[in-house]
């Protein structure tokens, strides 16, 4: 008897969870430690989407590596296999498990969509103009990953969709800011043209890895909007279902913006040194938030 097209099983589904879970475990270590929180299945979900985003990463990153034009097609191709029937390759063993999360957590195939077209805008040189275009930059590679991970924590109301993509956001702007050296080596330059005239920063002893102009007032002001990102999700995150739902998101939003604090005390220094969270703070401030959610402080 055949199938349904998108009910094929190439791997049982509990070794397709497990293979999600190694995906994640290897390129999310931030959140495959907040992830422990988690209910099982909730945990399960996660890993699975996470490995359908990292795949889409990875196969603009070797069509890129060839050579190869890159385009959002070029990852869509990954989207058609992972809601279709794939799973029979080495690489897609965790196609099944996300098909399942699907359905089940009710995903839209529109935001891995825009997932798409921000992963392929990352190939080669990056310079982005305006605010506006940094925005939905950070919509399409983050604030997507926010709404997906809304609907796997178990919050279908779309009135806490923007509050998702506020987290998104505040993340990957929290990454820019740490990775300025080496998004400049590669010549990406993701901080905008016209905010960076501003403060006199030029754009050419950006891309040599030197601070110039009113450098430390710029990166002030952006790890003043980073958090202001955070704070405007936190409403969104009240929202979540209570225990590990929240607690793990709480944990995300901590470590992530805690992040922006080495930052700052360095004067925004992020030529010389890639800031991070050791695992000693890590760990301090995972029982700060632990305490503040179990509390009702948080």
């Amino acid at each position: 008897m055949c199938r349904p097209l998108g009910d094929f099983r190439s791997v049982p589904l509990q070794d397709s969870f497990a293979a999600a879970r190694k995906v994640t475990g290897v390129h999310a270590k931030t959140f495959y430690f907040a992830s422990h929180v988690l209910p099982r299945q909730v945990r399960l979900d996660s890993y699975a989407v996470y490995a359908c985003c990292r795949s889409i990463d990875d196969v603009v990153d070797q069509a890129a590596a060839q050579g190869k034009s890159v385009e959002a097609g070029v990852a869509r191709q990954v989207l058609d296999k992972a809601f279709g029937s794939g799973g029979d390759r080495v690489g897609e063993e965790w196609m099944p498990a996300f098909r399942d999360t699907v359905r089940r957590r009710k995903l839209q195939r529109r935001w891995f969509e825009d997932l798409t077209h921000g992963v392929a805008g990352d190939v080669g040189e990056v310079e982005l103009q305006s605010w506006e275009e940094l925005d939905l930059y950070c919509y399409r590679v983050a604030g997507t990953v926010g709404l997906m991970m809304m609907r796997v924590f178990g919050l279908e109301d779309e009135g806490a969709e923007p509050r998702a993509v506020d987290l998104g956001r505040g993340m990957q702007l929290t990454n820019i800011l740490r990775d300025v050296a080496e998004d400049a080596r590669a010549r990406r330059i993701y901080l905008p043209a016209d905010e960076l005239r501003k403060y006199g920063v030029c754009r050419e002893e950006l891309l040599a890895g030197r601070p110039s102009g009113r450098w430390g007032e710029f990166m002030e002001f952006q790890i003043g909007r980073a958090r202001k990102q955070y704070v405007l999700a936190e409403p969104g995150i009240r929202r979540l279902p209570q225990g590990g739902p929240q607690l793990a998101t709480w944990l995300m939003r901590g470590l992530y913006a805690g992040i922006l604090d080495p930052i700052e005390a360095s004067g925004g220094e992020v030529f010389s040194r890639r800031h991070a969270l050791s695992l000693g703070s890590k760990l301090g401030r995972a029982l700060g938030i632990w305490w503040k959610v179990r509390t009702g402080t948080a």
